[in-house]
């Protein structure tokens, strides 16, 4: 029943919940309720944004320079254990990943570090859907990701990288990738509510998945059909693919569907997205007080 300072078609009703704790709300009104902090989400964003001190030339000139000093040093590494160094494409392809994966793993990252610290306090002292801190921190990320994009660009051509029709699918890997990560810190933050080492093995898992996916090799030397298919199970596998050839075009030799790539990484970003959504939403109540 509404309150006498409620009126009964209020467009925006105080977001309710069912009676037990591990039940989802109504995903109705949870949007309803969420949207309405979508304002907050941005300046917590850009908030997050100028902590990093991206305000700042050096900040900005940090946030492009780190990705390529990594990509030099897997440069140098996969020269070592494999036949070659190989040329600047190779540099490319390397970078290019780079910003791809930073992107997925820093949005998951402080995902989990925005519900393990409880938001500064705001997750005890407010009623806001605890969704709003995870998105902010993909929009955080995603900002980014876009621009190092424009740092990339140089890069690009300089390796002798043109621009192909493949490109166009980048906009569409973006949204997908962003959906993604979203879904996985969605995940991993709940499971770090109830196992608080997570969050420590949290990078060092990302950095084993990195060096398990075609980040800094091409999905082309997979070998065999048994080596392919297990590569295939990595749900990584059909996403970094799409990425090196949006990127860099089809590489010779390869019978990679980007088409099929897409739809593969669309339906594993969706799946992703749909299950972290509503594992975190139905034990979303216990965050407040387990942190």
């Amino acid at each position: 029943m509404p309150t006498s300072s409620e009126s009964p078609h209020d467009p925006s009703p105080t977001l309710t919940r069912r009676a037990t704790r591990s039940g989802i709300p109504p995903l109705r009104d949870y949007f309803r309720e969420a949207w309405r902090f979508k304002t907050f989400a941005l300046y917590w964003s850009a908030a997050d944004i100028k902590a990093r001190n991206f305000d700042t030339w050096f900040g900005r000139f940090w946030h492009y320079l780190n990705p390529l000093l990594f990509g030099l040093i897997y440069f140098v590494f996969v020269g070592i254990v494999s036949d070659g160094f190989g040329d600047t494409e190779r540099l490319a392809f390397i970078i290019s990943n780079l910003y791809v994966w930073l992107f997925m793993s820093t949005t998951i990252t402080s995902g989990v570090s925005s519900i393990q610290g409880g938001a500064g306090g705001i997750m005890a002292q407010s009623a806001i859907p605890r969704a709003i801190l995870p998105i902010a921190s993909t929009l955080t990320s995603f900002n980014l990701f876009l621009r190092s994009l424009v740092a990339y660009i140089p890069i690009h051509f300089g390796a002798g990288r043109t621009l192909h029709i493949e490109n166009l699918w980048l906009p569409v890997l973006a949204v997908f990738m962003a959906c993604l990560a979203l879904g996985l810190a969605m995940l991993t933050a709940v499971l770090n509510v109830y196992i608080r080492d997570v969050s420590r093995l949290l990078p060092h898992m990302l950095r084993l998945w990195m060096y398990l996916s075609p980040v800094i090799w091409e999905y082309t030397r997979i070998s065999g059909d048994g080596a392919e298919s297990l590569a295939r199970l990595n749900p990584m596998y059909p996403v970094m693919a799409s990425w090196t050839i949006a990127f860099g075009g089809r590489i010779e030799g390869s019978e990679f569907s980007m088409v099929m790539g897409v739809l593969v990484f669309g339906a594993i970003a969706m799946a992703t997205l749909a299950i972290g959504f509503l594992v975190f939403v139905a034990r979303e109540d216990d965050f407040a007080v387990r942190n």
